[in-house]
């Protein structure tokens, strides 16, 4: 009985990793994830300038993600959407893996694994989309396993580590937080030393600056260094991810990260067990990338577990097995075995009309207005709310083109993005995107503050609307448009009741 028990446990915690990996609904930065990289650096397929943004076509692009999207690219194309999903999927089960070779190597107890991988997991589950950032999940654990494993084995340290880093470099932007996790590391060891303990500083410190010298193995060289120091002094204030954590508005989404912080702070508070400094810096670190940036949730449980489940063990380890120990074996197992139906169901069936293939919400997604759009052969540059942006260009694109799209400060000039911002939220000199670019569609959110505005613009006119969005055509450039408008020829979109990407 025991044996089928922990072969339950282990089955509940795949299905229930399986059921957070599982999300099948678009992300609204996939299309340009499939869609921007067709080809290998050289190719007709890569691009080194903006292209396909009419304010700024020519202004170079720094994709610090081209490699993640040539592999979203090619999964798609060889397997079509359902590709994408298996190819997060595998991203998320070698990541769970690797999570799970961690905890095992300092903790014991099978309750204390199971309850930890189950927390853990569900805190990872934010954000778990198709995008590019999976791989700096997966290749994050693997430095970590490393530290964990073998931090001062040459070949893996000064080796396979700096090799792993090209791959990081090209695959997300990032990849920094590998240097920066060896610099942490290696600060913790030195302060290590200063209680006498015997560490090794300069294997960290050597392997974070071959980290730093690999990375410029990418097809921009220092110029993805550029990118990288002018992003990160940038916020971004109306991308809720990159928002701080705060509990009056966020503890709904995240009491899962809530509860795995607090662990964190009473096993590590009252264990008994030796506390690696290093190690806790390493968490400190991460906890507050959490806390400041809601994005770095699912990396601060990804050290968590690395570091906390030994000392849960020595702090509840053995409450936790009593109570375990008190249940009989059978209603265990059946417990189990529920828990295991329940995620199934959840993983295959729950808020999903097709769970093999990427759905489109139609709630989220101007789908309606672009089929209207294409149905009225309309086409110009257009001014776009920043989250349709890039299932605008994929459909449209290159009959119309888009003011600004979530390549962000990676392809435009701060000047744009302003442009753009104060448009939209209407800051000072809204109008700029519409009298200083060749601007001649408009399609925003009708929450958009610029939505009252542009119904009293003129020269504008409100050409299809729902309670999503709202477009809007410059007259003087769409006189066909208004000619079929003046003779009732304009073509109504019909769309299905379901919509699956692209």
């Amino acid at each position: 009985m025991n044996k089928l028990i922990s072969i339950l446990a282990i089955t509940a915690v795949m299905m229930f990793g399986l059921q957070m990996f599982s999300q099948n609904k678009a992300d609204v930065d996939l299309w340009g994830n499939v869609g921007f990289v067709k080809g290998l650096p050289g190719s007709d397929g890569f691009h080194y300038t903006n292209t396909f943004s009419f304010a700024e076509r020519d202004h170079p692009w720094v994709n610090h993600e081209w490699l993640a999207e040539y592999l979203f690219h090619l999964a798609y194309t060889s397997f079509d959407n359902t590709g994408l999903l298996l190819l997060k999927l595998l991203l998320g089960v070698c990541t769970l893996i690797l999570i799970c070779l961690g905890i095992k190597n300092n903790c014991r107890s099978g309750i204390v694994q199971f309850f930890s991988l189950i927390l853990i997991l569900s805190t990872m589950g934010y954000g778990f989309s198709t995008r590019p950032h999976l791989f700096t999940y997966l290749i994050y654990a693997i430095f970590l396993l490393i530290l964990k494993r073998n931090p001062n084995n040459k070949i893996f340290m000064l080796i396979v580590i700096p090799l792993i880093g090209i791959l990081w470099a090209n695959l997300h932007g990032a990849f920094f937080l590998g240097i920066m996790l060896m610099l942490i590391f290696a600060f913790g060891k030195a302060l290590s030393r200063l209680q006498n303990k015997q560490e090794v500083v300069w294997m960290p410190v050597s392997v974070a600056v071959l980290l730093i010298a690999m990375s410029f193995i990418n097809p921009y060289g220092p110029k993805l260094w550029d990118f990288i120091f002018q992003s990160a002094l940038k916020t971004r204030p109306y991308l809720s991810e990159w928002a701080p954590f705060n509990p009056a508005k966020h503890l709904g989404d995240h009491i899962d990260f809530v509860a795995l912080t607090i662990f964190s702070i009473l096993a590590i508070s009252f264990s008994r067990r030796p506390r690696s400094i290093p190690w806790l810096l390493v968490l400190l670190v991460s906890l507050v990338g959490a806390v400041l940036m809601r994005r770095n949730i699912p990396l601060f449980a990804i050290t968590a577990a690395f570091v906390i489940p030994e000392h849960l063990e020595d702090t509840a380890g053995n409450h936790l097995e009593k109570i375990t120990s008190a249940i009989p074996r059978p209603a265990l197992a059946l417990i189990l075995s529920l828990f295991i139906l329940t995620t199934g169901w959840y993983t295959v069936a729950f808020n999903k009309i097709n769970p093999t293939e990427i759905e489109i919400p139609q709630n989220k997604f101007p789908e309606e207005s672009l089929v209207f759009i294409k149905e009225n052969n309309i086409k110009g540059n257009a001014i776009v709310f920043f989250d349709w942006a890039e299932y605008f260009i994929w459909h449209l694109y290159p009959n119309s083109s888009v003011f600004l799209d979530g390549r962000f400060r990676s392809a435009y000039s701060t000047q744009t993005i302003d442009d753009y911002t104060n448009f939209i939220y209407l800051g000072p000199n809204w109008d700029n995107a519409l009298t200083n670019y060749d601007t001649d569609i408009v399609l925003i959110y009708k929450e958009n503050p610029v939505f009252k505005e542009m119904l009293q613009r003129k020269g504008w006119i409100l050409a299809h609307n729902n309670q999503l969005n709202a477009l809007f055509l410059r007259t003087d450039k769409h006189s066909s448009f208004m000619h079929a408008l003046a003779n009732g020829n304009v073509r109504k979109p019909v769309i299905s009741g379901r919509a699956l990407f692209p």
